[in-house]
């Protein structure tokens, strides 16, 4: 890369860690996980599709690094390293390799097919054994019951209307996947390798927070899932739908040539 370009990328690099950080404000925070909804990801899916591997995954390093040195950049102002190795740290530490990831799909143009279609079918996967335990109260998924004190499957802690609205999420959340995938690619508004790969960075995400969330709290992996993943589904497939929009339509790398 000529220097000239090499600088440009710095540049844009350093644009997208600011942007993480000037979303990083934006929290809204769940009762029952401490894992709150925030606007980052929606930056991490960018950085990945619009700078490609190795500078969107700088500029979530760099994100992570002035965070880790004390400027309150991460979700409500949080900061330090303490953030980065507490129950919620496995996201932010996530940023810069799912970056890599989609940025890498996106340039490996001959990928088989099986592999940008295996974390889609993944994430179908995990939510069809919410939605069938719910139906068939097998049992799969336990919650902790503070007054038996121990896990319960979560079907018996769950009155008939919430799980009703469980298994509509559930339903929900499988139908619009499936419909950006099997339809909106027909009218160009989407790019179907952009999707997927958005979809692989987003698995990956889930991934690493929710294994070091099972490191740091010692909570089973049904809790795991219910309290680090399930609630975000449907907010975190319209925040790929929307940065899967944006990457069609911006080409910023004709900048950076």
């Amino acid at each position: 890369m000529p220097k000239r370009n090499y600088i440009k990328g710095m540049v844009f690099a350093a644009l997208f860690a600011a942007l993480t950080a000037a979303v990083s404000p934006i929290k809204i925070p769940l009762g029952f996980t401490p894992v709150p909804i925030t606007l980052q990801t929606l930056m991490v899916l960018l950085a990945g599709a619009l700078l490609g591997a190795n500078l969107g995954a700088l500029s979530q390093f760099l994100y992570l690094l002035v965070g880790a040195l004390g400027l309150p950049v991460f979700a409500g102002g949080g900061s330090g390293f303490g953030a980065l190795l507490g129950p919620t740290g496995g996201y932010l530490l996530s940023y810069p390799i799912a970056a890599f990831v989609i940025g890498k799909i996106l340039e490996k143009k001959k990928l088989n097919l099986f592999l940008k279609y295996a974390s889609f079918v993944i994430m179908i996967i995990l939510i069809l054994i919410v939605a069938i335990d719910l139906i068939l109260k097998i049992g799969i998924i336990k919650l902790w019951d503070a007054a038996s004190s121990g896990y319960l499957p979560m079907v018996s802690l769950l009155s008939g209307q919430q799980r009703l609205i469980l298994i509509i999420i559930s339903i929900v959340v499988i139908a619009i996947p499936l419909f950006v995938v099997l339809y909106l690619k027909r009218s160009k508004v989407f790019s179907t390798d952009v999707i997927l790969a958005m979809f692989a960075g987003t698995l990956l995400i889930y991934l690493l927070g929710s294994v070091q969330g099972k490191f740091v709290t010692g909570l089973p992996w049904g809790a795991i899932f219910v309290g680090w993943v399930l609630p975000f589904l449907v907010g975190d497939t319209i925040k790929l739908l929307i940065a899967a929009y944006i990457a069609k339509t911006v080409d910023i790398k004709k900048y950076m040539r």
